[in-house]
């Protein structure tokens, strides 16, 4: 059976327990506590020496101890730690990037070298555009002149005037032939250019299309049948200061093919 006193295991028969010296009461044999792992005990030397028999004490068990911090342990926190990485990182990106300058320099010298000679390659390809366009036109109006030399067979070009034209004189100024599939009364323009503007304009004529107020001038057109041959003459009628300046003859053919003469200046001397 189990003493109920010091929990101990002792003979059925006994009724002193020899542990502790209680007496034992009979217990129920159902209620018998389950055995359980013996605590650690202690046998005081006092109580073996006074009663004869060996006293029990209970000891508790001995708390483990706690760890201590290491003596100055507290300056290598995380945060410390981090610290010191982040600036071991900063000081090798800082000569990575001085290790670095060199070279960056290097690639944008060859960059701006790159870049120059891109632009140099540029400007000359212009130059070799303009140039072509130059000839392309060229050789367009050289084309043109052909097929409207095939087309209008300039007969007379314009004959520059000898001396200026006496202000408020009537005579013949101007006189040009013409052959190809023409019409009397629409094939020749006459224009004048304009200083102010730098481009060339028609002058009207009214009247029957043969007088021009402004400058004073008259337009007479002819065809010769036998010939083939068509005729346009400017007169001066009554010509005032205004029409001084430069004249020329546009001939166009029935298909819209033209041929323009030679220029010639007026000088207008003023009235005695």
């Amino acid at each position: 059976m189990i003493c109920m006193n010091c929990g101990k295991h002792v003979d059925d028969d006994v009724r002193v327990c020899p542990f502790c010296g209680s007496v034992i009461q009979d217990a129920d044999p159902f209620d018998e506590a389950p055995e359980a792992d013996p605590l650690p005990i202690s046998i005081s030397s006092k109580a073996r020496e006074d009663d004869g028999f060996e006293r029990i004490e209970r000891s508790e068990p001995e708390e483990a101890p706690r760890p201590r911090p290491a003596a100055g342990g507290g300056i290598l926190t995380p945060a410390f730690l981090l610290s010191a990485l982040a600036l071991i990182v900063s000081l090798l990106c800082l000569v990575t990037l001085f290790s670095m300058r060199g070279q960056l320099s290097a690639l944008g010298k060859a960059q701006s070298d790159s870049l120059a000679a891109l632009n140099g390659s540029v400007q000359t390809t212009n130059e070799r555009l303009n140039q072509l366009d130059t000839t392309l036109a060229k050789v367009q109006s050289e084309a043109y002149e052909q097929v409207a030399s095939q087309s209008i067979t300039l007969t007379k070009d314009i004959t520059p005037l000898v001396a200026p034209v006496e202000e408020g004189r009537y005579n013949q100024m101007f006189i040009v032939k013409a052959k190809g599939n023409l019409n009397r009364d629409t094939a020749f323009e006459w224009q004048k250019y304009n200083e102010s503007t730098g481009s060339w304009f028609p002058i009207v004529f009214t009247g029957d299309a043969t007088t021009n107020e402004q400058f004073g001038l008259r337009l007479e057109n002819q065809y010769d049948q036998a010939t083939g041959e068509y005729t346009s003459i400017l007169w001066a009628q009554g010509i005032t200061q205004e029409a001084e300046g430069s004249y020329r003859c546009v001939i166009k053919d029935a298909s819209g093919i033209t041929k323009t003469s030679t220029e010639a200046p007026v000088s207008i001397q003023a009235a005695e």
